[in-house]
């Protein structure tokens, strides 16, 4: 299936420019895609609302849900922000519609599980308008069981493996220009898993370049990601290669190592959870485990136990850790 376009979702932006909100430019447009998210949409919008210095508006995608998440959604909404409550074809879809009705000249994309760092935004936009890159992106800090577990690290040398394979881009950290959804068009509905990895792919090869900012830092939410969810990705990064080039042998040698990958760390993550940490760690070094877990008090109390973020591996030799 060819990508869909801008035009192609004319008929949704026609909803807001009904009510004449479309008409005003705006900065930045945060996109949250949800559906039956009523456990985390509060701290997804509250991280947008609390942004400072910039100019940023926030729409929300609600593909129908059940639980109560439209209404408190709506609740934590300013106004000038827009809600879009109706079915679609998947994720893909449901994020095509956010960035159709976005006012903002850059895009950034915040799900349901994920939220934002206080200055995030700003930090993003004075990094893309300085480097006039067509994206910037940074690192992730990813929670399991409500605690903060381990960094995941951006490539700044992604484009030496993205023809065959997702680089760690951190999409919920990735301030994008809208400009380059006019340019290669959106998000392919035939991928529910790694939308993201082909639009890279696409842009790359349209001769797109990303910036990767250590200052930048966003959050997500580890807890329930299954195991199939891992392997649908890995295949679907695996049809995305194939179908920009990559040849077909090398593209299933690389999904098999990563469905052994997978196997592998479920069985060893099952029996001993700090032989996961070290095995994986020494496989990927953009993982980073923290150096120190929060203590039942602090958890208790909703705060974090002080840590520092490791240094990028990638970055040592440069020394441009900490900084733009």
């Amino acid at each position: 299936m060819t990508p869909p376009t801008l035009d192609d979702y004319a008929m949704t932006r026609a909803v807001r420019d009904a009510t004449g909100e479309g008409l005003r430019c705006r900065t930045v447009t945060a996109i949250t895609a949800c559906l039956n998210a009523v456990q985390t949409i509060d701290r997804a919008v509250a991280s947008v609302r609390t942004q400072t210095g910039i100019d940023v508006e926030h729409v929300i995608i609600d593909g129908g849900s059940i639980d109560g998440t439209l209404q408190r959604a709506r609740n934590g909404l300013r106004p000038g922000d827009f809600v879009l409550a109706e079915s679609d074809r998947g994720i893909s879809d449901a994020l095509n519609k956010g960035v159709a009705l976005a006012c903002g000249e850059f895009i950034q994309f915040v799900h349901a599980d994920d939220w934002l760092a206080p200055g995030q935004l700003a930090t993003a936009l004075t990094a893309i308008v300085d480097t006039g890159a067509d994206f910037v992106f940074g690192d992730c800090l990813f929670y399991e069981d409500g605690r903060p577990s381990f960094y995941h690290r951006g490539d700044p040398d992604y484009a030496m493996i993205i023809n065959r394979k997702m680089p760690n881009l951190n999409h919920p950290s990735v301030l994008a220009r809208r400009a380059c959804f006019e340019r290669v068009g959106l998000f392919n509905l035939n991928y529910h898993c790694a939308m993201d990895y082909d639009w890279f792919l696409r842009l790359h090869r349209a001769g797109g370049h990303g910036v990767y900012v250590p200052a930048l830092c966003s959050n997500m939410n580890h807890d329930g990601v299954s195991n199939t969810a891992f392997r649908r990705t890995a295949c679907e990064v695996a049809a995305i290669a194939r179908t920009h080039g990559h040849p077909t042998p090398l593209a299933i040698g690389e999904l098999a190592y990563q469905m052994i990958k997978i196997e592998l760390g479920r069985v060893i993550k099952r029996r001993s959870a700090p032989l996961y940490r070290a095995v994986r760690r020494r496989l990927n070094p953009a993982f980073q485990p923290l150096d120190r877990e929060p203590t039942p008090e602090q958890s208790e109390m909703g705060l974090d136990a002080p840590h520092h973020r490791p240094a990028n591996p990638a970055l040592e030799d440069e020394g441009v850790n900490g900084g733009l």
